[in-house]
């Protein structure tokens, strides 16, 4: 088989690779195929132009073959897509040197974007590449992991440094791009050698708030009350991020029901004022119906509500929501780490 993007051409297919793509073009309309047009080489334009002006009909099985043959050149393309495909297409189109030029200017990161080479490689051997850096390049690297991978890392660091790591997290903000890539490159070469047997803009207190919701009630909780010695309001502000509306709309298990059956239809109106749909639509499946629509009067009734009064309404019911998922009442899934059958 020989392919050429677009231009894919079957060894038992009689037309030619123009002739192809113009029945193709055809059989998806003309609004769609003058778009295609549009993206296409002129070279080939011209080649595929005359072959269009004398197709006259397009059989139907012959029509479900064409359709079948680019459907699977999409998802090609769709799998295969990344800095080597853009590469790829840059040099068939400029030539290899200017290839490189234009790439180094739109991607400046081998992989597509900071670190993401750390990805696939065993949290142990990202600590032992990292354990002799500083705080600040320590706490930037991590910030560009999956949370997950992030998390385990951190457990691996003595208590000191786990402290010391987690408030630089916290803490970070822009970062210099030339910075970026430098560190970026040292950290990559570095990692081949342990052995085992634009400006970037963070939210480190995001990033922080998604490593520790990947580790468990217990070591969360340690981990803030010592954050909570140097920190008391970075350590306030975490706990408010660590069990969110999110966590609610997940969460599965009785217990939410039982919760709403037990507050006053005032409560649970003043508690839903003002929140995405998500968690109204996940308060509204656990009450029956009819005291749904007697909530919602209620709501209409009292508003407009001060700040105060919903967020204190909120902080009770999340309080009371968390406690329950620490002592397993509830599950969250994506946060608890056993398997449940329910």
């Amino acid at each position: 088989m020989e392919s050429h993007g677009l231009i894919k051409v079957t060894e038992n297919t009689p037309d030619s690779k123009y002739r192809r793509v113009a029945k193709f073009l055809t059989i998806i309309g003309v609004d769609q195929a003058s778009k295609v047009i549009g993206l296409l080489p002129q070279d080939m334009v011209d080649r595929i132009i005359p072959e269009i002006a004398t197709i006259r009909d397009v059989e139907p099985a012959e029509r479900d073959s064409i359709m079948a043959e680019f459907r699977t050149l999409l998802e090609a393309s769709r799998q295969n897509g990344g800095v080597q495909t853009a590469k790829d297409i840059l040099q068939k189109a400029y030539g290899a040197q200017k290839a490189e030029e234009l790439l180094e200017k739109a991607v400046p990161f081998k992989d597509g974007k900071p670190f993401a080479f750390l990805e696939s490689e065993d949290p142990e051997k990202i600590y032992l590449t990292l354990k002799d850096e500083s705080d600040y390049i320590r706490s930037l690297v991590i910030s560009y992991l999956p949370s997950q991978t992030a998390a385990t890392v951190i457990k691996k660091m003595p208590e000191a440094e786990k402290k010391e790591t987690m408030l630089r997290l916290a803490k970070l903000s822009a970062v210099d791009p030339d910075t970026l890539k430098r560190i970026d490159a040292a950290i990559a070469e570095k990692i081949k050698t342990i052995k085992m047997e634009k400006t970037d803009s963070l939210d480190g207190r995001n990033a922080l708030a998604e490593i520790l919701k990947h580790m468990s009630p217990q070591n969360e909780t340690a981990m803030l009350e010592k954050l909570a010695e140097s920190d008391p309001e970075l350590s306030a502000t975490l706990r408010e991020r660590l069990f969110t509306l999110d966590d609610i709309i997940r969460c599965q298990g009785r217990f939410l029901q039982e919760h709403l059956r037990g507050m006053d239809d005032r409560d649970i109106a003043l508690l839903i004022i003002g929140k995405p749909d998500g968690f109204r639509m996940k308060i509204f499946q656990n009450v029956s119906t009819g005291r749904g629509d007697m909530i919602l009067e209620e709501e209409q009734l009292m508003q407009p509500v001060r700040k105060s009064d919903s967020d204190a309404a909120t902080e009770k019911f999340m309080s009371t929501m968390k406690a329950a998922w620490e002592r397993g009442d509830i599950i969250i899934p994506g946060r608890d780490e056993e398997e449940y059958v329910l």
